[in-house]
């Protein structure tokens, strides 16, 4: 909408790397969006529809894929919620990998978010699982829905993200 008085202008500061994270995600998601197209319509998994009063029907998910996270508006679903927390590292470490550095000093009772090294998850309990993310963290992999939800809150305290808006997390 255009009208003859100019619009005010706010400035917010933001860092360098939450710009740069946030338009590696969204040229991610553009690619997610052509990539899933061109697959659908080339496997004929979206049907032609003969007149736009009808409705596109939602493919279901999955049943294999339980848990569902929002990370700054890029849907992740997977089946294990160490799996979940696991993408979620990989994705901040791909646009903040400072905030990941942060996180790993910061623990929850007896036990890191993230760490370098596994011994450092559980320390004084080695029998206790861990897994390696693709991006080269070391989390739990005993891990129920409120730790989930504890480490997603410490990450986005690190990173001043909001849990429940630029985070969020959705139980099957």
């Amino acid at each position: 909408m255009k009208s003859g008085a100019i619009e005010p202008t706010i400035l917010i500061p933001l860092p360098a790397t939450f710009i740069a994270a946030l338009l590696k995600i969204r040229e991610a998601l553009d690619n997610d969006v052509v990539s899933t197209l061109e697959t659908g319509l080339a496997s004929g998994a979206f049907p032609v529809i003969g007149s736009a009063s009808e409705e596109m029907p939602i493919p279901p998910r999955p049943p294999s894929q339980k848990y569902t996270t929002e990370f700054l508006g890029k849907t992740v679903t997977t089946r294990t919620l160490p799996e979940v927390f696991a993408k979620i590292v990989d994705m901040t470490d791909d646009v903040a990998p400072e905030v990941l550095e942060s996180l790993s000093k910061v623990s929850s009772r007896t036990r890191r978010f993230v760490a370098r090294n596994p011994e450092r998850i559980h320390p004084g309990s080695p029998h206790l699982p861990v897994m390696r993310t693709d991006s080269g963290w070391w989390i739990s992999k005993n891990i129920g829905q409120e730790d989930l939800k504890r480490a997603l809150r410490a990450l986005c305290s690190a990173a001043g993200l909001r849990f429940g808006k630029d985070v969020k997390f959705f139980a099957a």
